[in-house]
């Protein structure tokens, strides 16, 4: 009986990156198809600037943002620098740093806004609202207040205060166990202290992230995923996860320095890399 309950408890498999790998694959299908055509003197059919660099930015951005109904921000981002450059290669008196600064500056507060919305709130304890009165008889406060008239308002606070702090334990344990980095022109370091690690995101625009996870845990299969423009991710897993990287690295580059070790790997113990990396590199190292 023991060995058919164990052979059953197979963990859930996180959700594979195919949509990545199709889209990197459409990408440098199209990329080749117009370079082609390019190559034989048939560019004359397209106008210049379907050939540009800029045209890449917009192309990956709408497949991403296809893919993700535009719920990722990584698309948003590539299509608004896209949008931007590919209007100076159209029009030549455009000056793209008249928009580019500004244009950045929307986009990170819109960002910003829509983050907080959406960062689960941590709650705090209740307070005791019926703490234990003193046992002397010349105690002031119960000589002047009603306890009777209080009971019922003192009882419905405290159901209020317990209902409430019940209702966001969940999202306390969510917050404390899941991962959120967003480094935009900036640097971010954490060390995971959890012993229920669930995974998590890492966005980098002009930015770098550690991630330490010597200390941390995990319960079950997590997938932490990423998307790194102009960036570098350093993740930093103990000996004994089984660690398997799956991102769409677009002229970057994705570096296992994991040292070989002597005792087996944990299967129970597996940590998916998914996302992609634009012009960035992405570094698994344990120790």
């Amino acid at each position: 009986m023991e060995k058919s309950t164990h052979t059953n408890q197979n963990p859930q498999m996180p959700p594979s990156n195919n949509k990545s790998s199709t889209t990197v694959g459409a990408i440098i299908i199209l990329f080749g198809v117009f370079l082609l055509l390019n190559n034989l003197d048939l560019g004359f059919l397209f106008p210049d600037w379907l050939f540009s660099f800029p045209m890449i930015l917009i192309i990956i951005g709408l497949v991403i943002g296809i893919n993700s109904k535009f719920e990722k921000k990584s698309a948003l981002v590539l299509l608004t620098i896209g949008g931007i450059f590919l209007l100076r290669k159209i029009f030549h008196d455009f000056n793209p740093f008249q928009v580019l600064f500004p244009a950045i500056a929307i986009v990170i507060g819109i960002y910003i806004i829509n983050r907080n919305r959406k960062v689960p709130t941590i709650p705090t304890p209740p307070e005791n609202t019926n703490p234990p009165h003193p046992t002397d008889e010349f105690d002031w406060d119960r000589r002047v207040v009603d306890l009777t008239d209080g009971t019922e308002e003192n009882n419905r606070n405290s159901s209020h205060a317990n209902a409430g702090y019940t209702g966001t334990q969940e999202q306390f344990q969510y917050a404390e166990n899941y991962l959120k980095i967003d480094a935009i022109f900036g640097n971010s370091k954490k060390i995971i202290l959890s012993k229920n690690f669930l995974g998590g995101t890492i966005t980098n625009i002009f930015g770098s992230s550690v991630i330490n996870l010597l200390q941390a845990d995990i319960t079950q299969p997590v997938v932490i995923d990423s998307f790194q423009l102009f960036g570098s991710i350093k993740i930093i897993v103990p000996p004994h996860w089984v660690v398997t990287p799956s991102v769409s690295s677009i002229f970057g580059d994705v570096d296992d320095r994991r040292i070989m070790i002597n005792h087996p790997y944990d299967d129970s113990k597996k940590l998916y890399l998914t996302g992609t990396s634009l012009f960035g590199t992405v570094t698994i190292k344990n120790s």
